[in-house]
């Protein structure tokens, strides 16, 4: 039997210290192996680096090594899904993008700006966006927090997603992110199929709306776990998204050449899924707002990518192409009016339409049909505009015609439709008709004599509704001044045939929208431009773009620039004015730091300290006694980042006994300000991420532990607030301990420093405590005696009416329970 039981395998155990000192020991190995980038020889050599908790310094020399070669190995190339560039990509965001993007973006230094670039160029990719999004999906998915933790994992979550969200903007924010990935791809994978399959996935991500719903879910975590009113990410916000996939659209039609299937391929399938995300308007808008005003006219182009799209894509990006043009460059002009530059604006906008769907028998039959059916409602320009696009072809002419003209005699259409409805079929018959007439007239005198006409005429004029039978005398009146001799014209010596608004329907037939150059629209392109005032100013909004991370990571907030449209003759002015520096050369506006202001050069200290990122700097910067920017430093930022390490990785758990003991005995050798909130603060962090562990070290320190009276009462303080944190409590203390979480909701709701202190209390750091220990009191004790009491002298309880509530009012009420992970602590401790 011995023989039968042989070992198959044996390993050495080690325990979990042996591992955390043989991590660090591997990362400051790995530090002073590779101080320079020039000693990295290989992908694994950089992949050691990042994983081994890099400085700034040497993180950005790793970026750069990777920005050298990721072209040259086709290993690091980050644009196709190779193994090791899968692996730069999962290290950058799952470990350098939460321990150091907060940092790049808070502080603007020169090496900070460099490791922005770096790393955007890094993952701008699908390989790099699939990343993200796959980090965030996890993240959001893992909402369901054991009860032995804390509020901190959550909170430490919404941090980590913003970082997150904040850096996906960065990547996105370019106008020309679509053609830059498909030249990364088309150079990578030269007639490969995967180019294809990379690029599908890519629709997946944008087009078809994943990044967008993970984007949302994220900004509402962090919304929820932030006191503070942010401003919603353009990436969540699908309206600007869609804005935003339009002009990335006419980037990408710009610049590939519309010969090759192999580039209209790609553009059809993004723009096919754009258009299911339910903002199709703000798609094409985007799009013709960049290739019409700013590339100037590219119809040629635009009609040949669209013409691959499938059937019911062409018909929705049609309709909303005629909702933009009119939106741009109609609105602004009367609604009836016949004068020239409504004419030449109607022409222009009719001639680009037109040129868009010749050809194309579907599109034809599309614009047909909504002028006969839902186009019937919308104003007079706009099918004006479908008409004029028409009205070249006498075939399609007729066809609407006679489909008008079906429906204006209709009895049901006549008793059952809307007055509306029935005046923009009048408008249709009598523009239709003229336009026919100046090309075909036999067509329009055989018409008027059909049986066709004659029923609708007099079904008209015996409608019982007064405004149905004028609409029939408009028609009539108007058809015969087309195709009769002025003797025999129908005169129906009617007021309403001579009213001004009687002349403007007969007229209708008169209008003609002749096809202008379609260039005019550039130049004329404007929604109200032309509202500047002669020799004055009035304001103008800018056009919001994206927002970017550069400016409102972590707090985004969004400003509305306005500007002033200046007149013709003061622009003249200033044109004149510089026209004469123009030879003076132009030089870049130098960085700008505050300790250049120092009247002595020689006091300037370049080398200042930054935020710690880990919690082995925290701990040095804490240890740091001598240097008092570091030192001041670290404890400033000692609780946000251990709240944010509690849920990322095992820095906290590793290091928390050391952390507790250096905050217990920490001494204010410098008279630091708020110094013993800032302590207290950190150390409820440290016993709030562990609280199992570090409650028995606290309760052990204050009865085992050398420490002062002082050193003593803030361990039982941190004991009392971090047992009411886990209960529940933290948003209700946090008025208590300054916290950096206490902040007002809404900050604009708060009243001038001077009456807020005056009904605050003269110290409002002394009173928000009393005032708060009062309310609990009251709540507590007065209030319930105070209803008793009324319960008593509002009389006998048989004389008493009770209400009863339905069972949604008392769920609705009813406070839902708060997580108490104080409980478990209690029974596993």
């Amino acid at each position: 039997m011995a023989d039968l039981l042989v070992p198959v395998s044996t390993r050495a155990i080690q325990t979990e210290s042996d591992d955390g000192n043989q991590h660090r020991a591997k990362a400051i190995s790995s530090e002073v192996s590779f101080a320079n980038a020039e000693d990295i020889q290989s992908a694994e050599q950089a992949l050691d680096v990042l994983n081994s908790q890099p400085k700034p310094e040497l993180l950005l020399k790793v970026l750069q090594w990777i920005s050298r070669n990721i072209l040259d190995k086709p290993g690091l190339d980050t644009s196709i899904h190779a193994a090791q560039a899968s692996r730069f990509c999962h290290v950058l965001v799952n470990v350098i993008l939460p321990n150091h993007w907060s940092q790049i973006c808070n502080n603007k230094s020169k090496i900070n700006r460099s490791m922005r670039e770096l790393m955007i160029l890094t993952l701008s990719s699908v390989t790099g966006i699939s990343a993200i999004a796959l980090r965030m999906r996890l993240l959001i998915k893992s909402d369901a927090v054991p009860e032995g933790e804390s509020q901190m994992r959550n909170s430490g979550k919404a941090r980590i997603l913003e970082d997150l969200l904040s850096f996906l903007e960065a990547i996105l924010e370019r106008d020309n992110f679509l053609s830059s990935v498909w030249s990364r791809l088309s150079t990578s994978l030269p007639s490969s199929p995967r180019r294809y399959l990379l690029w599908k996935e890519l629709v997946i991500l944008l087009g078809n709306g994943r990044v967008l719903s993970i984007s949302a879910e994220a900004e509402e975590i962090v919304v929820k776990g932030s006191s503070d009113i942010l401003e919603r990410s353009w990436l969540s916000d699908g309206s600007r998204y869609s804005s935003w996939l339009g002009r990335n659209l006419c980037d990408f039609l710009t610049k590939h050449n519309t010969d090759s299937n192999d580039v209209r391929q790609p553009w059809t399938q993004m723009l096919e899924r754009a258009a299911t995300l339910g903002h199709i308007d703000q798609v094409v808008e985007g799009t013709y707002n960049k290739f019409i005003c700013e590339a100037g006219s590219l119809v040629e182009k635009y009609q040949a990518f669209t013409s691959g799209l499938r059937g019911s894509t062409k018909t929705l990006v049609l309709k909303s192409l005629l909702r933009c043009l009119v939106k741009i460059h109609l609105s602004p002009l009367d609604v009836g009016s016949s004068d020239e530059e409504t004419t030449n604006r109607i022409g222009c906008v009719a001639a680009l339409l037109h040129k868009l769907v010749h050809g194309q028998k579907v599109l034809t039959d599309t614009l047909v049909e909504w002028l006969t059916g839902e186009g019937v409602v919308e104003d007079l320009r706009t099918r004006r505009v479908v008409i004029g696009t028409l009205a070249d072809d006498i075939d399609v002419l007729k066809t609407a015609l006679s489909e008008s003209l079906s429906n204006f005699g209709d009895k049901i259409h006549i008793r059952h439709t809307p007055i509306l409805h029935q005046e923009g079929t009048t408008e249709n018959v009598l523009l239709l008709a003229g336009y026919t007439h100046r090309t075909e007239p036999e067509y329009v005198a055989q018409l008027a004599r059909s049986s066709l006409y004659l029923n609708a005429i007099s079904n008209r004029l015996a409608a019982p509704s007064p405004r149905a039978s004028v609409l029939g005398m408009y028609v009539g009146t108007a058809v015969s001044e087309l195709v009769d001799a002025p003797d025999k014209r129908i005169n129906f010596s009617s007021e309403e045939i001579s009213s001004a608004q009687g002349r403007h329907y007969v007229n209708l037939s008169r209008f003609q929208d002749p096809f202008r150059p379609i260039e005019d629209l550039k130049r004329g392109k404007v929604h109200d431009q032309q509202l500047v005032t002669r020799g004055g100013r009035v304001p103008a909004v800018q056009h919001i773009k994206p927002p970017s991370s550069k400016s409102h990571h972590p707090k985004r907030s969004r400003v509305i620039s306005i500007e002033e449209v200046e007149s013709e003759h003061n622009l003249e002015e200033e044109d004149e004015e510089e026209d004469d520096d123009d030879d003076l050369p132009a030089y870049a506006k130098p960085d700008s730091d505050a300790s250049d202001s120092d009247e002595d050069p020689t006091v300037i200290n370049r080398d200042k300290p930054t935020a710690p990122v880990y919690i082995d700097d925290l701990i040095s910067g804490l240890r740091d006694t001598e240097n008092y920017d570091r030192h001041n430093l670290a404890l400033t930022h000692a609780s946000p980042l251990i709240r944010r390490k509690a849920s990322f990785g095992t820095e906290v758990t590793d290091n928390a006994q050391d952390l507790a003991s250096i905050f217990t005995g920490l001494q204010n050798k410098w008279n630091i300000p708020n110094f013993e909130e800032l302590r207290l603060q950190a150390m409820i962090a440290v016993l709030v991420a562990q609280p199992l562990e570090m409650g028995q070290w606290f309760s052990a320190a204050y009865f085992n532990g050398d420490y002062s009276i002082s050193q003593r009462a803030a361990v039982l303080t941190t004991l009392g607030l971090g047992a009411r944190e886990l209960a529940g409590y933290g948003n209700e203390d946090a008025a208590l301990t300054k916290s950096t979480q206490a902040t007002s909701s809404f900050p604009s709701k708060q009243l001038p420093p001077k009456l807020h202190a005056l009904y605050a209390g003269s110290s409002p750091d002394l009173a928000a405590p009393i005032t708060t220990a009062s309310k609990q009191v009251e709540q507590s004790i007065l209030r319930p005696m105070a209803l008793s009491a009324a319960d008593a002298l509002s009389g006998p309880n048989a004389l008493k009416i009770r209400t009863f509530s339905s069972r949604m009012e008392v769920e609705k009420k009813r406070t839902k329970p708060m997580p108490n992970a104080l409980a478990k602590v209690v029974a596993d401790g």
